[in-house]
């Protein structure tokens, strides 16, 4: 019951923190073509295809629910409840039971009541949640540090991540990978370390047997990787870490902006800010102590000794999640080729990571806070978390919600029964969607070298094209890939009509259009009668 309340919070904070658009609707459509394309032979997808990752999840509530708006939102939602409800129970693992309530509820604080600036990231897909999700998994099968069906979870979990996100690498298998080397190292046994550091190695060989067979048998094609950051741009990411971070979880606005909570509330985002800080620290210094206590020989401090299985699963929970977190802050450090905000997302695993570590060191101070002053304090302290993030969550949800002009562009194309065309990607299948899949447009381009309009061969099927388009839709606010108006005019010939809407343009001629699937432009004989 807790987790439907949540989802529907989250679901409501994430209708009021963004307007969704083509990324979101895209990965519906992707889903919906998994039921029964499972391999997705003809579609041509990104490096970050999320083939096993996201598009699942999309398939199975297209399967209940059918095409609809509503899961641009609700499904970020699950998503992020799973994410929680793996944070929650790792948080508390190995706490006694008011130490492991109080390290639960801190996840929920945290995660479960984002600021406006990390739910757009946090409640939009696909940003790589999933992925985060999928890594939970495998932190979880793998904390017992043994081979069995939790080994094999966790291969299958990462196997899947790597064949629909790369970033599972930095995520995921890097650091259980690296996990198990400083286990090996800190028991002194290359056996503690095996189970981890075979499972992060199986997943690659299997994830690799796993794409030649599909693509073998026929499967989604992948485009060009995305550009990287230079390294001027790298140099001013590492101190954004830190700032954007910040602004994140509250302190702080840019580049975001306004926290929107009242300065004396502000310290309750302060103090979660600084307890994921500092259970970072904590743990990177725990991994250096281990390395080089191994390294240089001597006596493991006791801090260190596994002493039986709660400590070590304290110990692997703590390494990963810290592995993990720097594997996040490099992913925004690589990719981040601008300053821009939108780059925020790629922070989203580090928070996460970040928010259970910190809930994890919450719940080690509750249990050596004893009756009496220590815990009234402790208490005094939660409930101005609590009512400081709880303010930042109810603000979200009394901001009005972004405007969606897709809504619009849709209600006037089925009014004017336009059910079949062409559009540049940004306005192209977020209106499939937002109509419920009753007016189909689809992404396309102009062709590199030309003004010719052509298929837009990422996030889009071969067999969405052909004839019988009838319009022809695009942003003339913020044109995208050259189409626009010279475009279609040099494609299709003069438009009988021309239609505003909102930022749109809906351009229809007296003849069907007609694309091909390979991407190419087809010359049409009344292109320039």
């Amino acid at each position: 019951m807790g987790s439907l309340v949540l989802v529907g919070l989250l679901y409501l904070s994430s209708v009021h923190s963004y307007a969704a658009n083509s990324d979101g609707a895209s990965v519906i459509l992707e889903g919906k073509a998994l039921l029964g394309n499972f391999t997705l032979t003809h579609w041509a997808l990104s490096l970050d295809s999320f083939w096993l990752v996201d598009a699942p999840v999309y398939a199975i509530a297209v399967l209940v629910g059918g095409v609809h708006p509503q899961l641009l939102h609700l499904v970020p939602a699950i998503i992020a409840v799973g994410v929680i409800g793996f944070g929650a129970w790792i948080a508390q693992r190995g706490r006694g039971r008011w130490a492991g309530l109080l390290a639960a509820g801190t996840v929920v604080v945290l995660l479960g009541l984002p600021t406006h600036a990390f739910a757009e990231f946090f409640l939009i897909g696909p940003f790589h949640v999933a992925t985060t999700l999928w890594c939970l998994v495998a932190f979880v099968a793998l904390r017992r540090a043994r081979f069995g069906w939790g080994w094999l979870l966790a291969v299958v979990f990462l196997a899947a991540g790597l064949l629909g996100d790369l970033q599972i690498v930095v995520l995921g298998v890097a650091p259980i990978g690296l996990a198990g080397i400083v286990a090996a190292l800190r028991a002194r046994r290359w056996r503690a370390g095996a189970p981890a550091f075979t499972a992060a190695l199986g997943s690659v060989v299997f994830a690799e047997a796993a794409r030649r067979i599909t693509w073998a048998i026929g499967a989604y094609t992948i485009g060009a990787a995305n550009p990287r950051a230079q390294f001027h741009q790298m140099f001013h990411n590492v101190y954004h870490v830190i700032t954007w971070g910040a602004a994140l979880e509250g302190v702080g606005s840019r580049p975001f902006g306004s926290p929107g909570v009242p300065p004396i509330l502000g310290v309750a985002h302060a103090i979660g800010l600084g307890l994921g800080v500092l259970a970072i620290g904590v743990g990177l210094v725990a991994i250096v102590r281990s390395v080089v206590g191994s390294i240089v020989g001597g006596d493991v401090p006791a801090s260190d000794e596994v002493a039986g299985s709660d400590r070590r699963e304290a110990a692997w929970f703590e390494d990963v999640l810290v592995f993990g977190f720097f594997g996040g802050c490099s992913t925004f450090v690589w990719f981040s080729f601008s300053s821009q905000a939108p780059f925020g997302r790629y922070l989203t695993a580090a928070m996460i990571f970040g928010s259970i570590l910190g809930a994890r060191l919450a719940g080690q101070i509750a249990g050596r806070a004893t009756n009496g002053w220590p815990r009234i304090v402790l208490a005094g302290v939660a409930g101005l978390v609590v009512l400081g993030y709880a303010t930042t969550f109810v603000n979200t949800l009394t901001t009005p919600s972004p405007a969606q002009p897709a809504v619009g562009l849709a209600a006037y194309l089925e009014q004017h029964h336009l059910t079949r065309g062409i559009g540049d990607y940004w306005s192209a299948s977020i209106v499939t969607v937002e109509s419920s899949d009753s007016v189909v447009v689809r992404p396309v381009v102009t062709r590199a070298g030309g003004q010719h309009v052509v298929r837009y061969r990422r996030l889009s099927s071969s067999a969405w094209y052909g004839g019988g388009f009838e319009f022809l839709v695009y942003n003339a606010t913020t044109p995208w890939g050259g189409v626009d108006a010279q475009s279609a005019l040099a494609s299709f010939g003069p438009p009988q009509h021309v239609a505003a809407v909102g930022p749109y343009h809906v351009l229809t001629w007296a003849h069907d259009l007609s694309l091909r699937g390979d991407g190419t432009y087809a010359p049409q004989p009344w292109a320039h009668q």
